[in-house]
């Protein structure tokens, strides 16, 4: 599929083509400051503890201070560490907070000569909750939408083999959702992989972590081969002469143009490889307000759900609503409903997916329930 190409050639592109970045600041002589992990999370009555490294040096020797930029109600021990001669030196740290909350903490670093010193992205992101059992409660939740999330297109894909037929699926859905998908593998892939693009963003964001872990980038991938899958027994499969609207096609066909010339905008440096990712998440975003009106069109003409399985839709409703759950959790948790207030369209979003699994809900077990010959 030419966007899935497209895609590819987007990650290779950004990958190979600025490792060279990387090597420029290697070569320094300055003493530099490093902390492990970077992002703890805590609670309220217990400590956590990371590393403070000190590590290169020129042939003088420095004497350096070191003390903490934290509120009040965080407590580090030790609060002062002194630093004499050009040994490389690590420093374990225990932090405690009275408060739940989040919080940023910096070290102050006092020497008669700053310039030597490289502190850049010194700091430690700290997430103190009021209970700790809550904690582990909402990272259950989050492996378990996860899981629901994952596993939903093989409800379709058993169905779809089972009846040896992909009559009641909509190609439109399904097209509409893997330009998504691969949109959304690319952003995750290359962020997470790109170091040149990840120091623009620390550069926009200072005391900012990589959005992207591991676990997003499996994801991202494992639901476009889940696309794929689904498209490939369309083609297999009997499908009743089911096609691509004519509609979606020039949607997809503006889609891969638009990301196109964003894409040759990237290469001629007229904007920064990562806008052209958030211009990704944004046909991400649009997908997703859309992809679901062929298929609630395709079930009302029809007067019937048979071919589509409602199980997928169960276990996305399941993941939003506890998706949902989690946000307003760590909010209560964590005292942070700026986490929700400040990320309205992810939260939108989950209400949007939620909408349309209540109408499939609907559709499936009210309006056309006798006409329904498939339970899955």
């Amino acid at each position: 599929m030419i966007f899935t190409k497209l895609c590819s050639l987007a990650i290779f592109g950004i990958i190979l083509g600025n490792k060279c970045v990387n090597a420029v600041s290697n070569s320094s002589s300055r003493l530099k400051f490093t902390i492990e992990p970077q992002a703890l999370t805590t609670s309220v009555t217990q400590t956590a503890d990371f590393k403070l490294l000190f590590h290169g040096c020129d042939e003088n020797g420095h004497n350096i201070t070191l003390t903490w930029d934290a509120d009040e109600q965080i407590k580090l021990s030790p609060s002062i560490i002194t630093i004499n001669g050009c040994e490389s030196e690590t420093f374990s740290i225990n932090i405690s907070s009275s408060k739940q909350g989040r919080f940023i903490i910096r070290p102050i670093i006092i020497t008669s000569n700053l310039s030597v010193v490289d502190d850049a992205r010194l700091f430690v992101q700290l997430k103190v909750a009021q209970y700790r059992p809550l904690i582990i409660v909402s990272m259950l939740i989050g492996w378990t939408y996860t899981v629901c999330w994952t596993i939903g297109d093989y409800f379709q894909a058993w169905t779809s083999y089972r009846r040896k037929s992909v009559v009641g699926l909509s190609f439109d859905f399904l097209y509409l959702n893997i330009v998504g998908n691969c949109c959304y593998a690319t952003f995750n892939v290359v962020l997470f992989c790109s170091a040149f693009i990840e120091d623009e963003y620390f550069r926009r964001h200072p005391f900012g972590l990589n959005p992207v872990v591991p676990n997003d980038v499996g994801y991202a991938v494992h639901a476009v081969f889940g696309n794929l899958v689904l498209i490939a027994q369309c083609y297999i499969y009997q499908n009743g002469g089911t096609v691509v609207s004519t509609a979606v096609k020039l949607l997809i066909s503006g889609y891969v143009l638009m990301v196109s010339v964003f894409c040759g905008f990237a290469i001629e440096e007229q904007m920064h490889w990562l806008d052209f990712l958030y211009i990704l998440s944004y046909v991400k975003l649009s997908t997703n307000l859309i992809k679901y009106i062929p298929q609630v069109l395709m079930n009302y003409r029809r007067k019937s759900t048979e071919g589509f399985a409602i199980s997928n839709r169960l276990l996305d409703l399941a993941g939003g609503l506890l998706s949902l759950l989690q946000m307003v959790l760590n909010g209560w948790n964590y005292d942070d409903w700026q986490s929700i207030v400040g990320s309205p369209v992810k939260f939108g979003l989950g209400f949007v997916s939620i909408f349309f699994d209540a109408i499939f809900m609907v559709q499936h077990y009210v309006c056309y329930r006798s006409h329904t010959g498939d339970p899955k």
